[in-house]
């Protein structure tokens, strides 16, 4: 899968799941049998560095010196998806099912 259509399908599955976000794991575990963990880790970057979605991170609360990710997609993100804003032709946006 291109880049850019991983990316709009990260971006789509955020969507749905807004206002919540979504633990990293759990995101490569949903396209892990289609896309190599760095793929998966370089397009959520990629929605970070655009300003389509953020990250946070907080203590694992069982492991010591571990840390749980999350990411949830941001007001722009939300404007891309709904087609409120200029197209980004480094995201390929999948239509709704």
């Amino acid at each position: 899968m291109k880049n850019n259509i991983l990316r709009g399908k990260i971006l789509r599955l955020l969507s749905d799941m807004y206002p919540d976000g979504i633990e990293r794991t759990s995101l490569i575990g949903i396209y892990h049998a289609y896309e190599t963990v760095d793929d998966i880790d370089k397009s959520a970057a990629y929605l970070i560095d655009k300003g389509y979605c953020s990250k946070t991170e907080t203590p694992h609360p069982y492991k010591a010196n571990m840390n749980v990710t999350y990411y949830k997609i941001t007001p722009k993100g939300i404007d891309l998806i709904d087609g409120n804003c200029e197209p980004d032709q480094g995201i390929l946006i999948p239509l709704e099912a």
